[in-house]
């Protein structure tokens, strides 16, 4: 499947993990697929958080175990804000340390996209094409290939 922004329609995405070649990587599979406008990196959940403040994403991508602020700190950051608006924004956990209690604590914050690192290029944006075929078809067209 190929996900195409619908006519004037532009997506971003954050990506958020505290090694910079894995970012780099998850950067470079995500300009593969050629409907992001935006892609945005962050090291930590800290300054995730910054970012999200700053600008809205229609897709954030996180790992778990970071500095300063973990994934399950940032979720639960994004969520306090979320009450107030219409508007949520889907949340990907990629983590090699999925344990049954982090993915537990993601469930109660309403996260329901997970993939375990490591994971092929295929793989990841395959999961990224089910995303936003299920939580942004305002925006994508999806199209069978």
């Amino acid at each position: 499947m190929k996900i195409v922004p619908k006519q004037g329609q532009r997506l971003s995405v954050l990506v958020v993990d505290d090694e910079a070649d894995i970012r780099e990587a998850l950067v470079t599979f995500l300009e593969m697929m050629e409907c992001f406008s935006f892609i945005v990196e962050a090291k930590d959940g800290q300054d995730a958080f910054l970012k999200y403040q700053n600008q809205s994403f229609d897709l954030i991508v996180t790992d778990l175990i970071m500095p300063k602020a973990s994934g399950i700190d940032l979720i639960m950051n994004i969520k306090k804000v979320e009450k107030t608006r219409e508007a949520k924004t889907p949340i990907m956990i990629l983590s090699a340390n999925l344990t049954s209690e982090e993915v537990q604590k993601a469930l109660a914050f309403g996260v329901k996209f997970a993939l375990t690192k490591p994971c092929t290029a295929q793989a990841f944006m395959d999961k990224i094409s089910e995303i936003l075929s299920k939580t942004k078809r305002d925006k994508v067209k999806v199209l069978e290939s």
